[in-house]
């Protein structure tokens, strides 16, 4: 069954979470560890502006060594989460 998409296409920015959006310090397990980059709240809010869409993307190993539940990382990249201000 092919459904098809009546939505206006929309472009899309993909953003890797640590080392672009916030400081990469090894396995992020909490909100409070965050740091952001500076720059990286004007940078997703002029991605949004333009139209496109600002989508975050991470992989997190430490999932998969059991260093976290998947739950960390959901709370973690909520948008809306307690995050510091713009670095």
């Amino acid at each position: 069954m092919i459904v098809k998409n009546k939505q206006r296409k929309r472009p899309a920015v993909f953003l890797d979470r640590d080392g672009t959006i916030c400081k990469e310090i090894g396995y992020l397990s909490r909100v409070e560890d965050i740091v952001l980059l500076p720059g990286s709240v004007e940078a997703i809010r002029k991605i949004n502006q333009s139209g496109a869409a600002a989508v975050l993307i991470s992989n997190q190993s430490g999932v998969a060594r059991g260093f976290f539940p998947e739950t960390v990382v959901q709370t973690i990249n909520r948008p809306g989460a307690n995050l510091p201000g713009d670095g």
